[in-house]
């Protein structure tokens, strides 16, 4: 049995409270965050054992004096956590928490006890695509930290690693795609899917992508076959609230938990629209696999994507879906009709797809291993 601690900077979302609540069968963790308030909470679903500490709130990237004083606050309260307890991993999210974690834990002299310090990586920031000075003197700042400091890196598209982590990492690397949990699964026979004679589109998650949803949604504002369904909460909720409060056939359902809500939902849209800006100077868009890939996979639901993207490549090659240039006169429109009239082969191509492509328990106990080792 291992100690192991997460230090994120954020109350953890689905993809850590299936590692949370995995690793905490056979070992003791203890989960140390900050809160921020676009973030749903799911407390409800992390385990009873595992041990937690709130650090407060913390403020948007762009109040950054006020972000850098909660962070020197926190500073004492993350050292009393790490002095009363022999961690054997600590697994941290990104540079911030790199930064405070290392200065939590600086002592003069030689250190008697040092856990195995993790970074796992869901998304690449501006600063690794951008050419500004700042970018550089970032990604200067993050190789020293990987170098010197960091002893094994998780990643949750191999494209991350590939793309900027390859260039300058030469030590232990996972690859853990945000695939689902057989055993997280929470499936009610009283939910069916739902026939309409209306198509649903379903945006599900953060709220995030500003230009692609007014897209979605005045395409289709007062459309009498076609309904908007968002669940979710983030950055863009008032837009959404917005078109929600003066269209009926676009429809704000609030934060959701995916634990006890995602048979409810994806049973009750006909698309999920994973459409993404491409343009814009971070490329992370075209290198990420999110979670909904895995839940469309197993819920059948088919996938509307950007083109141009790893998930492209995925979602086209399984024929799961279509892609799409949002930004193309009348491409959601011919999109989505394809969709629709191709209902029975993508039902059959979801069919043919083995359990491995979308739950990811064997996936968990290699990291479980990876972690411990």
């Amino acid at each position: 049995m291992k100690d192991i601690l997460f230090f994120i900077s954020h109350q953890p979302n689905p993809r850590f409270v299936k590692q949370i609540n995995f690793l905490a069968k056979n070992h003791t963790v203890t989960l140390v965050y900050f809160h921020r308030e676009t973030l749903a909470t799911l407390d409800d679903s992390i385990a009873k054992n595992v041990i937690r500490h709130n650090l407060g709130g913390l403020p948007n990237a762009s109040q950054a004096f006020k972000r850098i004083w909660v962070y020197i606050k926190a500073i004492r309260q993350i050292r009393k956590i790490l002095s009363n307890s022999q961690f054997n991993v600590a697994l941290v999210n990104n540079i911030d928490v790199i930064i405070l974690y290392l200065m939590a834990s600086f002592k003069f002299g030689k250190k008697k006890h040092k856990p195995k310090l993790t970074i796992e990586i869901s998304d690449l920031r501006e600063f690794v695509f951008a050419d500004s000075f700042m970018s550089k003197r970032m990604r200067s700042l993050e190789k020293y930290l990987y170098t010197k400091h960091i002893d094994k890196l998780i990643v949750t598209s191999k494209k991350y690693y590939s793309y900027h982590f390859e260039k300058f990492f030469k030590k232990e690397v996972f690859v853990l795609e945000n695939k689902m949990l057989s055993t997280e699964l929470q499936h009610d026979t009283t939910i069916q899917k739902q026939q309409t004679e209306k198509t649903v589109i379903g945006v599900v998650g953060l709220l995030l992508r500003k230009d692609e949803y007014i897209k979605l949604f005045e395409t289709y504002k007062n459309h009498p076959n076609v309904d908007i369904h968002i669940h979710g909460k983030g950055q863009y909720e008032n837009v959404v609230k917005e078109y929600a409060a003066n269209y009926d056939n676009i429809t704000y359902f609030g934060p959701y938990n995916m634990f006890t809500d995602a048979q409810r939902i994806y049973n009750s849209v006909d698309i999920i629209y994973l459409v993404y800006d491409i343009d814009q100077t971070s490329l992370n868009n075209r290198l990420a696999l999110p979670n909904k890939l895995y839940e469309c996979m197993y819920y059948k639901v088919p996938i509307l994507c950007s083109k141009q993207t790893y998930l492209e490549e995925i979602v086209m090659d399984l024929g799961i879906g279509t892609s799409v240039n949002y930004k193309e006169p009348n491409a959601l429109e011919e999109a989505v009709s394809y969709l629709t009239q191709n209902t029975d082969r993508l039902q059959n191509n979801f069919s043919s797809l083995p359990e491995k492509m979308y739950f990811g328990d064997e996936d968990y106990e290699a990291l479980e291993s990876f972690l411990a080792n």
